[in-house]
This record gives structure tokens, C-alpha cells and sequence, in this order.
């Protein structure tokens, strides 16, 4: 096409470089002195030279074996020389193989037309013809040498020498003509070669500047354009368009033409649909308007329509590509349809590409986006939830006031109890019980004065009376404050009143104690066990009670466990109406910085346990709050259940 034609300037190695040409000679050179040799040595009586000179000269004609690789680092201005030069000395050499075996006659002249053939194939058809007219100088030469007698005469038929006959001119026409024919022959057969490979390659060279411009584009709707500009420019065709089909309906990219092109509404005409169902490409002679009225809006009078789909392998199909050839031609080449279905693909692979791009671009601009909301909402709700914190903050701060506020009452409250019941426990031991046993004296010393016996008997009754009241103001004295507490610990304290438990009670205390517990703490978990000591002996209807003092956790615990009838507790460790032990074991472990708990089942038992710290109130209010809370439910979880035992 004329479109080729001005852009291609053709170099005789362009498809094939000039060492490799070199090289091919050289397999030719080695044919002819192969078949030479041959010859000579089947053949000697033909020969008009000896054997030795044959050889010689053949051995110095194969040192142009040598050439191609010398020549290989020289650079293409100087290697056309040499290669011309290796192609005269192929002449001369072939020349005097004819002279030297017959001559016109040689049964080797069909070499000379090998070497017109092979050097038309392997450089170009002109220098063939350069070399045909080579060997025919070189023919002329020889044959007027020979009727000079400048050299030996070697023809078999004198009268084929200029001067001696009348066969000259036959002679000579006939082999040149001869050598002529298959010069151009082969020349015109290697002229239409070179030209379809020229124009293949150029080809090759525009669908490689395609797909690089299509690389460099960034846009999905440059492809197109590209795809159709080159296209129409290598292949010289008038109109083109390309449609795609980024969606569900088919829309006209591209548009190459006299006219801007129409737009054309949504579907496909049967031929379109035909070449992208059987993803084939189509040719068309004619448009028929009726059949075919979006192709007949695109191009108005259109005729020799190729039509080819724009798909990838696994069949997804984006669009057409429909070019009109030039010309009244009713055919195309195979090879521009398959160069042109090369663009096509190549161009569908890049656009569908570039599609995808864009739909991550979308997508990546839609994920900023939402990042950005995210974001946005993020601090949003990292404000509020700073807010609520410093809020809870302050309300818990609130209610570790209030709690300390509580705690603070409830230890002067308890104070105030423990220091009332020493007062009142030493009152009482320093009046009634000093005047109990003043009286009781007195009623002895009567007794042992007075001679009635009935008055005696009365009076030591009286005493014995009097005896009982003061046991039983000891034992007040002693519920009140023990004074063993202040003196011996918490254990003694504990085995002493686990000694005044009556009603077949058997009490056991074991103490795990490595240090002496501080008097605070040993005077409420003291307080805190002779509650449940008192549960025990009234409600447990136990034969068993065991007290276990021990260390945990940097503080005091002390347990009473029984084998009693056991309860079903209350939900949380709150006394029943009229009864406060059980708020009271709670609030004096609390008022410490401790826990106080009790689990407990149906004949099951009952087990209360209370901790406090080693220094009292040292605890913090949140974390025995949620200790306790934890210890309930997995309490609740395993069968057993943390409450009050019935209160006294």
C-alpha cells in the first residue's frame, strides 16, 4: 500500500544481517569445492589441468571459509566490500573450474548458475543480477583469451571461439542467455520475497510502535485512538471506528474518516454480533441499511468492511474494530488480517487493563474517601468517648469519696462499738462482777457462821446463785472484749471461744499464720468469726465446725466451714429483716479494705470466708468491689451460690 511505500527505506540486511548472509555463502563455497573435488577425482581424464592444480586452486578458493570470521567485529561500511570482494573471487574461481573442465561444454557450468541463484537469495536480487553479469564478462573474457591464444585453448568445439567459426554467436547466447534467465527468474521471485518480507516487517515495526504508544498512555480512552490511528496509517485504510463496550451497551471510542462519525444508538447489527459471538473476524462486501443501520451510519456507503472483535482469551469481549479496505479490491491479504487481529488483540489486552486501572483507581478513591469518613468519624467518637471517660472519671471519683465517707463512718461506728463494749466490759467487771463476788463471799462466810442448818442450805444455795450470775457476767464480759484478744492474738482468742461452743459442737482451729496479725484486723475477722461461729450454733444443726486462719495475697483470712444442714442464700450478702449479722460481717471486711463471702447448699454445708489487708482500709474500693463481684459468679457458675447465711 501506498502508505508503505514512503515510510520504508530498505537495507539489504535489514532482515538478515551481512555475517549471517557470509555465513550462509560459505556453506555454498563448501558445496562447490566439494562437487569440484569430486569430479576431478571421479573424472581425471576430463580434466584439463592436473589433479594437484585443481586442488591447489580449490584449497586457496576455500580461505574465503576464513573471511566471516574476520570479518564478524568489522563494521557494515566495511563489510560490504569484503563481501563484495568474496563474491568476484567466487566468479574467477568458477570461471577457471569451466576452463579448466571443457570450457562452454563444462559439466560443471551448472555451478555458475547455483552461485546466480544462491547470491539472489542470500543478498538481493541486484546483486545477482550484478554477478550474472559478472560471470557472463567473465565467459567473454576466457573465450576471446582463448582465440588471442593468450591462454591454452580448453573448448572442446573450436568453432565456438570468436574468429574460428560460425558458432560463436549460438554458443554464447545460449549460455548467456541461459544464465540470464535464471538470474532474473530468480531475481523476480527474490524481489517479491524481500518485498513481502519488507513489508511484513514494517509490519512488525508499526504493531511494536503500537503497543509501546498504547504503554505510554495512562487514559483508557487514548487506546483507541492509538488503535485506530496506526492501523489505518500501516494498512492505508480511509475509514475506521471502534466501539467498546465498558458496560452492558456498546459506545463508538474511536472514529477515523471524512466525516465525525454518528453516533449510533445501543445493540448490535447481525454482522456485528456474528463476528463477537464467534469472536472471528468478518468480511464484508456491502452494507445493507436495513439489516444493518448502525454500520450503514458509520459508514455511509461503505463497502469491503472488515470487522474484527476486540476480546481476551477466556472469552470476555470488549468491543469491534471496523475498518473499510481501499480500493474495488474484493480481497485482502491473510497476512493483514492476521496483523491487524494482531493489533486488536494486543489493543483489547491494553484496554481492559486500563479499564481495570481506572476501576481500582475508582476504587481507591472511593476507600480515601471512606477512610476519610472513618477518620472523621473516629474522633468523632474518640471525643465522646474521652467525654464519657472523664465523666465516668468524675463519678467514680464521686463514689470513692462517698464509699471513703462510708468507710470513714462505718470504722468510727465500729470503733465506737468496740470501744462501747470495752467500756461497758469493764464496767462490768469492775462493778457487778466485783460486787457479785463481794456478795458471794459474804454469803459463804455467813454460811460457815450461822448454826442453822436450813439457813445454811439456803444461804449456799443463795451463793451458788450468785456464783452462776457471775459466770454468766464473765462470759458477757468476754463476748464484749476478750481480753486474751489484746493479750495472747487472734488464734488463742478464737480456740478460747470455739471452747465455749456447747451442744455437741466439736470446733477445730487451724492456723497457717507465719506472723502475728495486726490488732485491727485480728479484732474484726475475730468479730467477723464469732458471727458465724454464732450462725453455726444456732441454724447450722452441725456436729463439726472448722476455723482456718491463713495468708493470702498480703493480708488475713479467716474460714469457718460446718457440716450443717446448709440454705439456700439470699442474691447478695445482705441480712434478712430484723437480723444484721450477716451486714455485719460484710461491712466490717469492707470497712478494712477486705471481702467477706459465704457459699453455701442445701445439706451441703456452709462456708464463710473474709479477707482483709494487713494494713486495714490499704485496698483499693474498685478492686475488692470487682473481686467480689468475680468471686460471686464463679461461684454462681460452678453449682454453689454466695448470700448470707440466716442471720442471728
Amino acid at each position: 500500500m501506498a502508505s508503505r511505500a514512503h515510510r520504508a527505506i530498505w537495507q539489504p540486511d535489514e532482515l538478515v544481517s551481512i555475517v549471517e548472509r557470509m555465513g550462509s555463502m560459505r556453506i555454498v563455497r563448501v558445496g562447490f569445492a566439494i562437487i569440484v573435488m569430486g569430479f576431478g577425482a571421479l573424472a581425471p581424464r576430463m580434466l584439463a589441468e592436473p589433479l594437484s592444480t585443481l586442488s591447489w586452486v580449490t584449497g586457496s578458493y576455500l580461505l574465503l571459509l576464513l573471511v566471516p570470521e574476520v570479518a564478524r567485529n568489522l563494521r557494515r561500511k566495511n563489510l560490504l566490500p569484503v563481501l563484495a570482494a568474496t563474491l568476484l573471487l567466487d566468479g574467477l574461481y568458477l570461471g577457471w573450474v569451466m576452463y579448466a573442465t571443457g570450457g562452454a561444454q563444462s559439466p560443471l557450468r551448472f555451478l555458475v548458475y547455483i552461485h546466480v541463484v544462491a547470491v539472489t537469495l542470500l543478498a538481493s536480487y541486484r546483486t545477482g543480477l550484478k554477478i550474472a553479469a559478472w560471470h557472463s564478462l567473465l565467459f567473454f573474457v576466457v573465450f576471446y583469451a582463448e582465440s588471442a591464444s593468450i591462454i591454452a585453448v580448453r573448448e572442446t568445439i573450436l568453432s565456438a571461439l570468436p574468429g574460428r567459426g560460425g558458432d560463436f554467436y549460438l554458443v554464447s547466447m545460449l549460455y548467456v542467455a541461459g544464465l540470464w534467465a535464471v538470474a532474473l527468474g530468480t531475481a523476480m521471485f527474490s524481489a517479491v520475497i524481500e518485498r513481502e518480507l519488507r513489508n511484513q516487517k514494517i509490519d512488525l515495526e508499526a504493531h511494536a510502535d503500537m503497543v509501546a504508544e498504547i504503554d505510554r498512555k495512562e487514559s483508557a480512552r487514548a487506546i483507541p485512538d492509538v488503535l485506530l490511528a496506526k492501523v489505518c496509517h500501516v494498512f492505508g485504510f480511509r475509514r475506521g471506528a471502534v466501539l467498546t463496550a465498558p458496560g452492558d451497551d456498546i459506545e463508538l471510542a474511536a472514529y477515523r474518516g471524512p466525516d465525525q462519525g454518528a453516533q449510533i444508538p445501543a445493540g448490535l447489527d447481525p454482522v456485528m454480533e456474528r463476528a463477537w459471538d464467534h469472536r472471528t473476524t468478518v468480511l464484508v462486501r456491502g452494507i445493507d441499511p436495513s439489516t444493518d443501520p448502525r454500520l450503514a451510519a458509520l459508514f455511509p456507503d461503505g463497502h469491503n468492511l472488515i470487522i474484527v472483535p476486540l476480546f481476551l482469551d477466556r472469552g470476555t469481549r470488549l468491543g469491534l474494530l471496523v475498518l473499510e479496505h481501499p480500493g474495488n479490491r474484493g480481497y485482502v491479504k491473510r497476512w493483514v488480517v492476521r496483523m491487524i487481529e494482531q493489533f486488536a488483540s494486543h489493543a483489547a489486552l491494553a484496554l481492559h487493563n486500563a479499564w481495570l486501572m481506572d476501576e481500582l483507581a475508582a476504587k481507591l478513591e472511593e476507600n480515601k474517601g471512606l477512610r476519610a469518613d472513618l477518620m472523621a468519624n473516629n474522633l468523632a467518637l474518640q471525643v465522646k468517648v474521652e467525654e464519657r471517660t472523664q465523666e465516668l472519671r468524675e463519678s467514680l471519683e464521686e463514689l470513692r469519696q462517698v464509699d471513703h465517707q462510708r468507710r470513714r463512718l462505718l470504722s468510727r461506728l465500729l470503733n465506737a462499738e468496740e470501744d462501747e463494749r470495752r467500756r461497758i466490759a469493764g464496767d462490768i467487771h469492775d462493778g457487778p462482777v466485783q460486787e457479785m463476788l463481794a456478795l458471794g463471799m459474804q454469803l459463804h462466810h455467813m454460811g460457815l457462821t450461822t448454826p442453822d442448818r436450813p439457813m445454811q442450805d439456803s444461804l449456799e444455795a443463795i451463793r451458788s446463785g450468785v456464783d452462776g450470775a457471775v459466770e454468766g457476767l464473765r462470759d458477757l464480759v468476754f463476748d464484749l472484749r476478750p481480753v486474751i484478744l489484746d493479750h495472747a492474738g487472734l488464734e488463742p482468742a478464737l480456740r478460747q471461744y470455739a471452747g465455749t461452743l456447747d451442744g455437741g459442737l466439736s470446733a477445730a482451729v487451724e492456723s497457717r499464720l507465719k506472723r502475728d496479725v495486726p490488732s485491727e484486723a485480728a479484732i474484726i475477722l475475730y468479730r467477723i468469726a464469732q458471727e458465724a461461729l454464732a450462725n453455726v450454733r444456732k441454724h447450722a444443726k452441725a456436729s463439726r465446725v472448722t476455723i482456718l486462719l491463713d495468708e493470702r495475697e498480703g493480708g488475713f483470712l479467716v474460714q469457718v466451714q460446718d457440716n450443717g444442714i446448709g440454705f439456700s442464700p439470699p442474691t447478695g450478702l445482705h441480712s434478712v429483716p430484723g437480723h444484721l449479722g450477716l451486714s455485719s460481717m460484710r461491712e466490717r471486711a469492707e470497712m478494712a479494705g477486705g471481702w467477706c463471702t459465704v457459699r453455701s447448699l442445701p445439706r451441703g454445708g456452709t462456708a464463710v470466708e473474709a479477707w482483709v489487708p494487713a494494713t486495714v482500709g490499704a485496698a483499693p474500693v474498685a478492686q475488692l468491689s470487682g473481686r467480689h463481684q468475680s468471686m460471686l459468679v464463679q461461684n454462681g457458675g460452678n453449682g454453689s451460690q454466695l448470700a448470707d447465711a440466716k442471720a442471728s
